[in-house]
């Protein structure tokens, strides 16, 4: 762990950068116990201040960012959380020093992002990751500069870039049906190519609000009760694995959803018996009609129709169906995060085979 201001404090969100002579730069936050977040910086020669953000004591400052240009320095960072004003928003400071910065500017309302130069980025809580740039700024959607970044399934947290290649942005979330780290993930997205690999370190553990510049990752390790108890570490060993967790389309496009339910099935009628807690009615019709309508989406996808984010969905949906039945959940569920993470067409034999079961163990079409 990085001994960066007083060790009995909780450290997050760290973000690297270098200075004008170029000198390794963090900035990053910390908590007490009355965990309210605020936004410091180390200096190069190892001095760590807070950074004079002016706002209010008891809001919380998250995720700060930092770029300079020969006018000075320019720091962006999320806040928000005040009692009488809970809401977040993505916040700006000028100025020719880190410690010497303009009253803030809040540019819109956000729980996650960051602004580099003329590229505005903000996250939605579910699924979604907005860039906006002007026209011809970007690659990767046909020369233009605005685009939005799906993570089907997913809750976004945090997202930041790495400050020796700003193209490629950071971001951190976790599966929505996943409790604990092991729902954890943070993926890197290259915004010119959108290519794209999901970064682990240590063994495993996910790259947690990670910051990498050059050979260097730091990330929030775990260290308490509370899922946010944590604090900055150096990642001793890094892997970066090809994903295709996320998906780009242009502002406006149709995103992944749930289709209308056929009339018939039999959702609304009493489940048999079970003491396995569900979170919404099982029905092997709707898991049988959702994988199917995955089966063929998938296959005319292999001819290059775009159904990927539609297939997505359906199998959530058959995931979701399918709570009664453990074993026949875990095959959807391991097909889905394999499909959307890897590329794996799902094995549908083998889930073919666990529906079998299912309803020799008893449906609820009874």
């Amino acid at each position: 762990m990085l001994t960066l201001h007083n060790s009995e404090m909780m450290t997050h969100m760290p973000f690297l950068t270098l200075d004008q002579e170029g000198r390794e730069v963090l900035l990053f936050c910390q908590a007490g116990t009355d965990r309210i977040w605020k936004a410091y910086f180390r200096t190069p020669d190892g001095d760590v201040r807070r950074l004079p953000t002016a706002l209010p004591a008891d809001i919380c400052e998250c995720a700060p960012t930092a770029w300079h240009d020969a006018t000075g320095w320019h720091v962006t960072l999320i806040a928000g959380g005040k009692a009488d004003d809970p809401l977040f928003r993505l916040y700006r400071f000028d100025g020719p020093a880190l410690d010497r910065l303009s009253p803030p500017m809040a540019i819109q309302a956000a729980r996650s992002g960051h602004i580099y130069k003329d590229r505005i980025v903000h996250g939605e809580p579910e699924n979604l990751v907005h860039v906006r740039r002007p026209l011809g700024g970007l690659g990767g959607m046909g020369g233009g500069g605005d685009k939005v970044i799906e993570l089907p399934g997913a809750f976004i947290y945090c997202v930041t870039y790495r400050a020796d290649e700003p193209d490629k942005l950071l971001v951190s979330g976790q599966w929505q049906q996943e409790e604990g780290e092991g729902g954890i993930f943070t993926v890197e997205y290259d915004l010119a190519t959108d290519v794209q690999r999901l970064v682990t370190c240590d063994d495993g553990k996910p790259a947690y609000k990670c910051t990498i510049l050059g050979e260097t990752v730091l990330y929030a390790d775990r260290i308490g009760a509370k899922f946010e108890d944590r604090r900055i570490v150096h990642a001793k060993s890094t892997r970066g694995t090809k994903s295709q967790i996320a998906i780009a389309r242009l502002p406006g496009q149709v995103t992944a959803s749930s289709t209308v339910a056929v009339k018939g099935c039999n959702c609304k009628k009493p489940a048999s018996t079970t003491e396995i807690p569900t979170t919404r009615p099982s029905c092997l019709e709707c898991v049988e009609k959702h994988l199917g309508a995955a089966y063929v989406l998938l296959s005319e996808s292999q001819d290059g129709y775009a159904y990927r984010l539609r297939a997505v969905g359906h199998l959530h949906e058959a995931e979701d169906e399918s709570q009664q039945w453990p074993e026949l959940h875990k095959a959807v569920r391991t097909a889905r995060k394999a499909y959307q993470t890897q590329g794996t067409i799902p094995d549908w034999q083998t889930l073919e085979n666990q529906m079998t079961e299912a309803r020799k163990g008893g449906s609820n079409a009874e």
